[in-house]
């Protein structure tokens, strides 16, 4: 028997990894703006996919009273809400990442992808 492994699995484990960062630069004393907003952003989109799999393979049922389902439909929405929307830190992100980048190029500075094949090759 072949058992596949859901994606959202694969989502709560990058999840881990993306606290764990997060906590480790701020840990080091860096500000971590980003990092905290990215975090917060992937678990709050993750949590909301994986209980909303969920309700869709339960159907009706997964949003009726009776089932615990439909309490963790109604608690995980406000995690897209709390901090702000998750939209606002999707901006914070991007400008955070274009103000990198346009220091980088004014300080003559390439990329770190760049960087990063170069040591590769």
């Amino acid at each position: 028997m072949d058992i596949t492994v859901p994606p959202e699995v694969g989502e709560l484990a990058k999840q881990k990894e993306k606290y764990l960062h997060t906590a480790a630069v701020l840990d080091s004393g860096a500000s971590g703006g980003s990092e905290s907003s990215i975090a917060k952003t992937f678990a709050a989109e993750a949590v909301n996919r994986v209980v909303d799999r969920a309700v869709q393979v339960c159907g009706a049922l997964g949003v009726s009273g009776d089932v615990l389902l439909s309490r963790y439909l109604r608690e995980v929405r406000p995690f897209r809400i709390y901090d702000g929307p998750s939209e606002v830190h999707r901006w914070a992100i991007g400008r955070r990442a274009i103000s990198q980048r346009r220091r980088a190029i004014e300080s003559g500075e390439q990329p770190r992808w760049q960087r990063e094949k170069e040591t590769t090759s």
